[in-house]
């Protein structure tokens, strides 16, 4: 678990002040493994935010840099193209460069979606937490994937407990979800784990395990895709820019 101690008191009021003053939604989709098609939603959720009409950037801070690297194929694939948003890559090895990132775009308007590392051992996830509007957390109905959220809410929860200025909501997202799998008692375990979540966040209708998620792009949904996440992505956009929602009042 990584130290805190030391943030506390860099941020203990910093985040209700910006927030006031930002004209920005930042929404970064995270879990403490990987595996669990983060990236793939945060990618899907800019093509759907830039067909909602939304001003939109991606900060890929994953190591491996998929969207960053998917963003320069489809330059390849698709020729003259016109990107729908930025694809910005940045490593968050230094927690002030990532200090000085979010302060950053606290200045612009619209909405800025961060793609986190899968894991939870650097330190400057910390100010990237902390600067967030929202986290989708993505994970699966595995032992493995739950045991992962489970440590990484209770990262969250710290987190908070010890800046009490985060606002940050967390929305809970059960990604590659196949109806066919579980016996009647692993349904019951996982209904009783959604309901275990909703404690601490929002729980977001499922998304189901297709072949066309695979197959996801920098450039916009296909139509299969769409009827796929459109459940999801229709609820995680209601949440933000409903009446209650911090992106409502950024408009």
């Amino acid at each position: 678990m990584m130290q805190m101690v030391s943030e506390e008191n860099k941020y203990s009021n910093f985040k209700l002040t910006i927030t006031k003053m930002s004209e920005v939604t930042i929404i970064t989709f995270a879990n403490q493994k990987g595996g669990v098609g983060k990236t793939t939603l945060c990618t899907m959720f800019a093509n759907y935010l830039v067909a909602k009409g939304k001003r939109t950037i991606v900060i890929d801070c994953d190591g491996q840099q998929t969207i960053f690297e998917k963003r320069k194929a489809d330059h390849k694939k698709y020729k003259d193209l016109k990107e729908p948003y930025k694809v910005q890559a940045f490593s968050i090895a230094d927690p002030e460069n990532v200090r000085n990132l979010m302060q950053n775009l606290r200045q612009m308007k619209g909405t800025v979606l961060i793609d986190a590392p899968g894991n939870l051992a650097q330190q400057g996830l910390i100010p990237l937490f902390v600067q967030s509007d929202y986290v989708v957390c993505p994970y699966q109905y595995e032992t493995t994937s739950i045991n992962s959220t489970v440590t990484f809410l209770g990262f969250i929860l710290q987190l908070k407990k010890r800046v009490q200025s985060m606002a940050t909501e967390i929305l809970f997202v059960v990604n590659r979800h196949d109806k066919r799998y579980g016996t009647e008692r692993e349904r019951k375990l996982w209904a009783e784990t959604d309901a275990q979540w909703a404690n601490y966040g929002k729980v977001m209708p499922k998304i189901e395990q297709r072949v066309e998620m695979q197959r996801y792009n920098t450039v916009e949904l296909t139509v299969s895709q769409e009827e796929i996440v459109t459940p999801c992505f229709d609820s995680i956009y209601n949440v933000i820019y409903g009446e209650n929602g911090h992106g409502k009042a950024k408009e």
